[in-house]
């Protein structure tokens, strides 16, 4: 990795540096991932800076940007400043210098990468020689070589959570954690359940989003950390190995999270012609970095999480009945515990909940109109989420060399295929979970052919046309008429309550 000569400072973030420079107490500096974010070229989503007096100065500054004010965390010394939107920068963090002076704080920083400070002035430069940072612990040099590094065990157990950070800023930025870093990982990794379980959240979040954050699970898993996170997966690691092979369960989960990543990187090659609606579906939430990614990964990581608990030996076969819902209750009881949000925790349960449905409408044969109306019914706003874990959960049986050389047919209708022109027959079993997982993104998305019709009549129109009192026998009836619309039967108001009128 090279780094640029400059450290170029965009004008929206010069301008709030110019600014702090004047209401904060000097010295000050910009310090921490802004600054190494900015000498890598990546952008600056929000600044980090550090003086004496903090709290004072920090409030100085925020009635001068007119931004809100927020006291992170009082105890040590940390402080937020909200900023308006017009200013191109969401937020400023402001906390007290650590130590004697800006030299000692920045021995106290997690990886050396890290531990860089730029001195804020009133004329500060657009364009600043990196070579002018102050950079007492050779981060400059790591971050050259692409190197996540601590020099010092003690600065790791100072704050457990580094090394969750750890990984997470491999998966960020594309880094290796160098082995002395790595064997301090491993040995301390216990600690890591002493941190907020907010903050853990946290940084599993931001992980969890990035692209290509499969390959930084197994690593946590290889270092121990993984099941200190999440202690109910080392069950999954010896459970059907005769199935799965060594690492049992827990491999075919790692598999998943693995092929739900490829999808995300580019669906228009699993889904064809049901990628279009798909991804103007799903917009923003595709963006590297969104938490709804994190939420997926979560998904996939855990909705096998019962598996160990539920395996039974029956006619000479490895099974797991109820692992779902039983899984769907295990995953929320861990989520809620890191205080993820409600929303992450009902996308994880529902997945769990329901990731076996596809399959069994596979298994079902031909695929009629009703049932798929009652999958989408059921499944309402996560049922796309279901769908796309469940794609990752068949396609992970496949070697990827012949993913890859399936992948054109994994969009054809299922009913029509020709199977046998496909070997072996595991691979023919999964491109037809595959193929029926594309063929309900269509229906999902076929506004002239919609699986969850629009209402044509109301519970009002119902009890007026058959002279009934309210009651369940009123849903019973809309929800007779909802199965004839998406079955064709029904497409007009008259028909519906013409319909009803016979049901009667």
């Amino acid at each position: 990795m090279t780094l640029r000569p400059n450290v170029r400072l965009p004008k929206p973030a010069l301008a709030l540096l110019r600014a702090a420079a004047i209401d904060l107490p000097q010295p000050a500096y910009l310090v921490g991932g802004a600054l190494r974010d900015a000498c890598l070229g990546r952008p600056l989503l929000d600044l980090d800076l550090t003086t004496r007096g903090a709290r004072a100065g920090a409030a100085r500054l925020a009635r001068s940007l007119k931004g809100n004010f927020v006291v992170l965390d009082g105890e040590n010394g940390v402080f937020r400043i909200v900023l308006p939107k017009n200013l191109g920068v969401p937020q400023m963090d402001v906390s007290e210098l650590q130590g004697q002076d800006i030299a000692e704080d920045l021995q106290r920083r997690d990886f050396t990468i890290n531990a860089l400070a730029l001195p804020l002035a009133p004329d500060l430069p657009a364009s600043v020689p990196t070579a002018t940072l102050l950079d007492p612990r050779a981060g400059l040099a790591d971050l050259q070589q692409g190197l996540l590094r601590c020099e010092d065990e003690d600065i790791l157990k100072a704050d457990p959570l580094r090394i969750l950070r750890a990984f997470r800023l491999g998966a960020q930025l594309g880094f290796t954690i160098e082995a002395r870093t790595m064997k301090w990982l491993r040995s301390l990794r216990s600690r890591l359940s002493r941190s907020a379980p907010e903050r853990i959240a946290a940084e599993l979040t931001l992980l969890l989003a990035e692209p290509g954050c499969p390959a930084w699970l197994a690593r946590m898993d290889h270092a121990g950390v993984l099941t200190v996170l999440f202690e109910d997966l080392e069950a999954s690691r010896k459970c059907a190995t005769c199935y799965y092979g060594r690492g049992g369960v827990l491999r075919h989960t790692l598999y998943v999270t693995a092929r739900l990543d490829l999808l995300l990187a580019d669906p228009r090659r699993m889904f064809g012609d049901a990628a279009g609606p798909l991804l103007k579906s799903l917009g923003e939430r595709l963006r590297p970095g969104h938490p709804w990614r994190a939420a997926m990964m979560l998904a996939a990581l855990l909705h096998d999480v019962s598996k160990p608990e539920t395996a039974r030996r029956m006619g000479g076969r490895l099974r797991f009945f109820g692992h779902d819902l039983a899984g769907a209750r295990r995953a929320a009881g861990l989520l809620k515990a890191l205080r993820f949000p409600n929303e992450t925790i009902e996308l994880v349960a529902a997945v769990a909940t329901h990731h076996l449905r596809p399959g069994n409408l596979t298994a079902g044969g031909v695929l009629s109109d009703k049932a798929v109306y009652r999958f989408f019914r059921d499944l309402g706003e996560q049922a796309v989420a279901v769908l796309l874990v469940c794609w990752a959960d068949h396609a992970s049986y496949l070697p990827h060399r012949q993913l890859e050389r399936l992948l054109p047919e994994a969009s054809a209708e299922p009913d029509s295929y020709d199977m046998s022109k496909v070997r072996p027959m595991e691979a023919r079993k999964t491109l037809k979970h595959l193929q029926v997982i594309a063929h309900l993104l269509r229906r999902r998305f076929d506004a002239r052919r919609q699986a969850v019709p629009d209402r044509l009549v109301d519970g009002h129109a119902v009890m007026k046309a058959l002279g009934i009192p309210p009651g369940p026998q009123v849903g019973q009836l809309l929800e007779k008429l909802r199965e004839a619309q998406a079955e064709g039967k029904v497409s007009t108001k008259k028909a519906a309550l013409d319909f009803i009128k016979k049901l009667q």
